[in-house]
């Protein structure tokens, strides 16, 4: 890692067939376009998982490859998709693909529609509903139906949907298995933030504890 910068150590050390020297190279924010190549095109998936985390030069069509596998670590949790690199437009044609991590990237595209998000909220894939259920354009009632989603990520996600009606937001307030998580709702204005939060911390100078 200390020779990141050194153009000729990082060719010679991209060669090597140790797969944890290559790793390491990939893990350059910066390095020169042969090497690259060499490197997207590794047998070992880990050098391009490393490609895509750290690398800036890391080319697009690799960055979908990882994206089909990889969803982020805690260390890089937006990439290979916060990529610099990575494609923006030209994604509507995943809009059908049959893997549905690339099937919902086609609402990252901006040519995608509203009528998309609606189709993606009744997907029979769950992390394509979740990806709708935290798009901006999803429909208010799509948002209240998706509160029954059979699975909680898709639940949650659409009990912070900005375009939850009000009502529904103070239903989902009032129950305890619902609370927590509608608190979030960026439609609370902050005074009522303040009020709930007097509400549920006791008094100063009157101990919490035994």
């Amino acid at each position: 890692m200390a020779l990141h910068a050194d153009p000729d150590a990082m060719r010679r050390l991209a060669a090597s067939s140790h797969p944890l020297v290559r790793r390491s190279v990939a893990r350059a924010r910066h390095l020169p376009p042969d090497v690259v190549e060499r490197l997207a095109q590794d047998e070992d998936r880990v050098v391009q998982l490393f490609l895509a985390e750290s690398c800036e030069d890391a080319p697009a069509d690799m960055l979908l490859r990882v994206w089909q596998w990889w969803s982020g670590s805690l260390s890089y949790p937006d990439r290979p998709r916060s990529h610099p690199h990575f494609p923006r437009r030209g994604l509507l044609r995943y809009a059908d693909d049959l893997n549905p991590r690339m099937r919902q990237l086609a609402l990252d595209d901006p040519a995608s529609t509203a009528e998309l998000v609606e189709r993606f909220s009744r997907d029979s894939n769950e992390e394509v509903r979740y990806r709708a259920a935290t798009d901006p354009r999803l429909t208010p009632a799509s948002a209240v139906r998706l509160l029954d989603d059979p699975h909680e990520r898709v639940r949650r996600a659409a009990e912070r949907h900005p375009r939850l009606p009000a009502r529904v937001v103070v239903r989902l307030l009032r129950d305890t298995d619902t609370a927590e998580t509608a608190a979030q709702h960026p439609s609370i204005p902050v005074p009522v933030i303040a009020q709930m939060l007097q509400k549920i911390q006791p008094p100063a100078g009157i101990a919490s504890g035994p």
